[in-house]
């Protein structure tokens, strides 16, 4: 397992820094991302430093699978988007985390990955105002949706 000192996000799992905090489902957190150039861009960062998918057991994998689908559908309750991406890459960060971003009717580059795209509209401008209004709002939706599938189960 690497230290915070070595792991970006297991430090931002102690110390969130410029992500924005929504949830604690059962093997992830969910944050806002810091970049908002998809408004609604969440992050899930699995809580345990695993460097790939392979490496936890199917049931594991399934789990995870089934918080980052929770996290979809709070978005897609919220924003009705067009589509949401869903990456969980690792070639920078190798820590397991999701990607769950929403592409938007008015999305200016709608066949495309968004890794491509200028910084300032990866970036989105977003006051702290705003911000906490979306991270308020996708903080209900994820618990209002968590409350659902649980009740779903039983």
């Amino acid at each position: 397992m690497r230290s915070m000192k070595t792991c970006p996000l297991c430090a931002a799992l102690e110390t969130p820094g410029k992500l924005t905090p929504l949830a604690k489902l059962g093997e992830c957190d969910v944050f806002l991302n810091d970049k908002q150039g998809c408004l609604g861009w969440c992050v899930l960062v699995l809580r345990e430093h695993v460097e790939h998918m392979d490496a936890m057991t199917l049931e594991r994998q399934a789990r995870v699978f089934g918080e980052v689908a929770l996290a979809a559908r709070a978005l897609r309750q919220h924003f009705g988007p067009v589509r949401i991406n869903y990456e969980c890459l690792g070639n920078q960060v190798h820590h397991v985390h999701w990607h769950v971003i929403p592409r938007h009717a008015d999305d200016p580059d709608p066949k495309n990955a968004i890794w491509g795209w200028p910084a300032e509209r990866l970036a989105g401008a977003m006051s702290d105002e705003a911000r906490a209004s979306l991270a308020a709002a996708l903080k209900a939706g994820l618990m209002n949706v968590a409350a659902a599938t649980a009740r779903a189960r039983e």
